[in-house]
């Protein structure tokens, strides 16, 4: 074979390998993701048919607040991530929407994030140092919005 033809194979091995490399490299990016925000959802599992309280469906859906779902699970947006793997959560509450995620830094350190959308606005972004405080701040959107 002549080194042309030798240079081309191995250029074209070395591609495949890379993609191979960067596909496996994302599933287990996404693996550690979902297995840090796995008592996130855990802790929405334990709470989701817990009623909503009325003023709160009120501010959420003005008018038509009465046929919505009044109970946690009914806050729920969408799961982010893939369906075998989420790594949060995007709930509607009044003015907008909050979100729960993690995220992992170029280091692999992860990130525990809140983001509040609100209606119009910029949406905010708060950063826990652990995976503790983080659910804290859940427990306490929670209880803010739960008929106890």
């Amino acid at each position: 074979m002549n080194p042309t033809l030798k240079k081309l194979r191995e250029i074209a091995q070395e591609s495949v390998m890379s993609v191979q490399d960067l596909e496996l490299k994302d599933q287990r990016l996404l693996a550690t993701r979902a297995q840090l925000a796995a008592p996130l959802l855990r802790a929405f599992a334990d709470v989701e048919q817990e009623f909503v309280r009325v003023a709160v469906l009120r501010q959420i859906w003005p008018t038509d607040f009465d046929r919505r779902d009044d109970r946690v699970s009914g806050l729920l947006v969408e799961k982010l991530g893939p369906a075998i793997a989420p790594y949060g959560l995007k709930m509607a509450l009044p003015h907008g929407f909050l979100s729960f995620e993690v995220t992992l830094k170029k280091e692999e350190c992860p990130v525990f994030q809140c983001i509040r959308d609100t209606n119009g606005q910029r949406p905010l972004t708060m950063d826990f140092p652990d995976g503790q405080h983080w659910l804290d701040y859940f427990y306490k959107v929670i209880a803010e919005v739960v008929e106890l």
